[in-house]
This record gives structure tokens, sequence and C-alpha cells, in this order.
């Protein structure tokens, strides 16, 4: 009988507000290093606390877009009001084996002491931009204008 291998769950988070195609890099690099991504975006609520606006696209929108990603396994919306820890409840309840971050994550120390806590590994990976150019949520956002 052939013993059944464990699945290696990856795990993001982050506002992804205006998705583009960075977005969609992130997340195939991110899936590439596990069997099932879950992805994990910040509420309206969590946006207007934090980044002292409202959210570009509500979150029932977002939701749909995540999920119907093909490397997104499942995408959820969190509402904790964490600066550094907004995706702590699912991280918990998921157990992930991985948390991944870009390189430029402000809280990236804190998010690798975290993981070592809970037994998890922490990778950083590089901004690839998914397209010819670089794109970012402020750059759109700014254009908008």
């Amino acid at each position: 009988m052939k013993e059944k291998k464990p699945v290696k769950k990856v795990f993001v988070s982050g506002t992804y507000d205006i998705l583009h195609a960075g977005h969609i890099q992130f997340f195939k690099d991110a899936r590439a290093l596990g069997d099932h991504l879950s992805v994990c975006f910040a509420s309206d609520e969590v946006i207007r606390l934090s980044k002292k606006r409202e959210a570009a696209m509500p979150q029932d929108n977002k939701l749909v877009i995540l999920s119907e990603l093909r490397c997104v396994d499942e995408a959820f919306w969190s509402s904790d009001i964490d600066p550094v820890f907004d995706f702590k409840s699912h991280f918990l309840r998921i157990k992930p084996n991985v948390l991944v971050v870009t390189e430029d994550d402000k809280n990236a120390e804190r998010k690798r002491a975290f993981c070592a806590e809970h037994g998890a590994e922490f990778v950083v990976l590089s901004k690839r931009p998914g397209a010819e150019r670089q794109v970012s949520t402020t750059l759109i956002r700014e254009g908008i204008k």
C-alpha cells in the first residue's frame, strides 16, 4: 500500500486592493513552493483602519476574483485588526507549512519570528512583474487620479 504524502500548505497575505500581474506572479511563485495555496487579504474594514482610505475593490468582489485564479486553492478576507499579523487567526486555523512574503515586507523579521514560534517555514520572494513592466497598486491608484 502506497503511503499518502502530506499536503504542503503555503500561506500568503496582503491587501491586494487592485489585483495586477505582479500579484498573480507572486501567487504562482508561492504556489510552486507547495501543494496548496491559501490567500488571505485585508477586509474593507482593515483597509479603512490601516491605510486610512476606502478599499478600491469591495472584499466580496476580491474574493470572487482570487478564488477563480488557477494557482489559488482558497481565498478569504481577514478582519483581524493588527498592523503586522492581520492574518493571524487564519494562519492559526490553517496551520500552513510555509508563510511567503515579498522582499519589501516591512514586518518580515517579526513574521519570521512568528513562523519559528509556530513551526512554519518563512520564505521571502523577490518581486517579479508578471508582465513586461512593473506595476503596483499605488502606481495604478495614482494613474486613475
